[in-house]
């Protein structure tokens, strides 16, 4: 169960409660839900293992006929190609209830190959609705063997990954768009996040998480400045000014309004817009400073709605976070952080910047298969088609 379903079901005063009665630690939130973190000295060899597994399923693998999206109560030659494959690739394990009940009409689509392509779907990284339509039908033309090749690509990567398994450090995976926290091997805290689009992709990294920023001002890159600000600045700078922003120059350090000649300074390269702090900023109340040459860092965001999403490579390559308020509380409480003193310095609009003893490393990595805790594949799509640089199925 993820932070976010806790706060749901628990509410705050159950949450404050469970809080104030487990042993002090970051994982505390989710001690219910601890579980064992994937560890890289052993995935690359069970992906190769997958791999072979799968190279000998693609003997028998027979792609579904082209045609239209399949769902509940069709019946036909499709829904019964279907059904094999997600049988084959163990999906689909029959009818629910006693073997000696009657099977029902393969060629009918029913609740149990309903359930099976869910299961497929969350293997894949895409919505689980049950029906066979867009990603969902690309995802089933691809052939085993083509699986093998992936997941042997990702051996390669899990083995180049190491990871500090008696220490505490945070996962973030792009093509999963999810992020763990893990203390002593195990997964204490599990958000979605946001990623990077293809044009301004985030990077593989390596750092740590120094700071909590609460509050944060927002200085605005040049490559953003020049191709959506200063247009809108241009426009309106009225309205710009009204959500925060201010010409700051670079030499000096100086803040002014908005004005004709500040915006001709920026747009020739002697200033930037910045944004302050306060509930509008487009960080957020949090900011999670990670030491690193392409400034990549981790945020709250205002678009809460992109966290709904099933695909989430919608930043300009820093990572948005759909629980920032949770990883400030797990990495603050050994330092006697409470969540009424993350609340109270994450409200109004003053700028605090905090140091996180000792700062846990970061590891921001791209796979796109593993293994998951139940032994099955997991598959994510290629976002940045890294994939298709680096391997091709002949190469098995």
């Amino acid at each position: 169960m993820m932070a976010c379903d806790l706060l749901r079901q628990l509410g705050l005063a159950a949450l404050l409660g469970m809080i104030a009665s487990a042993a002090p630690s970051g994982g505390a939130l989710l001690a219910a839900r601890v579980q064992q973190a994937l560890d890289p000295t052993t995935s690359g060899e069970q992906l190769r293992k997958a791999a072979n597994r799968y190279r000998e399923l693609a003997k028998h693998w027979q792609p579904i006929a082209q045609g239209e999206p399949l769902q509940a109560g069709d019946r036909n030659v499709r829904v019964l190609q279907l059904r094999k494959l997600l049988q084959l690739y163990g999906d689909y394990r029959g009818q629910p209830g006693p073997t000696s009940a009657p099977a029902g009409d393969p060629l009918r689509f029913d609740m149990a190959l309903q359930t099976a392509l869910e299961n497929f779907q969350r293997r894949h990284g895409l919505a689980p609705s049950g029906v066979a339509e867009g990603e969902t039908l690309a995802a089933l033309a691809v052939s085993p063997t083509e699986r093998a090749g992936q997941m042997t690509l990702n051996a390669e990567r899990w083995d180049r990954l190491s990871l500090p398994p008696e220490s505490r450090y945070v996962l973030i995976n792009i093509p999963d768009y999810r992020l763990q926290l893990v203390e002593d091997n195990q997964v204490v805290l599990d958000m979605k996040t946001v990623v990077g689009k293809s044009s301004t992709r985030t990077p593989d990294m390596r750092s740590r998480i120094t700071h909590v920023v609460f509050n944060p001002t927002w200085t605005v890159p040049r490559s953003i400045l020049v191709t959506q600000l200063l247009p809108k600045a241009r426009h309106n700078p009225a309205a710009m000014h009204r959500r925060g922003y201010r010409v700051i120059q670079y030499h000096s350090g100086v803040t002014s309004p908005i004005t004709t000649e500040g915006i001709a300074r920026a747009a020739g390269g002697h200033a930037t817009l910045r944004q302050i702090s306060g509930p509008g900023n487009t960080l957020g109340k949090l900011k999670f400073v990670t030491p690193n040459k392409r400034a990549i860092f981790l945020h709250d965001t205002q678009a809460k709605s992109l966290f709904s999403l099933q695909a989430r490579a919608r930043s300009h390559g820093c990572v948005r976070l759909q629980h920032p308020e949770e990883l400030a509380y797990a990495l603050l409480a050994p330092q006697g952080w409470d969540r009424v003193q993350i609340a109270q310095a994450a409200s109004g609009d003053q700028t605090r910047n905090v140091r996180i003893k000792p700062a846990p490393r970061l590891y921001i990595v791209y796979m796109t298969a593993w293994l998951g805790r139940d032994g099955r594949p997991q598959f994510r799509r290629d976002i940045y088609h890294r994939d298709k640089k680096t391997h091709s199925p002949a190469e098995g």
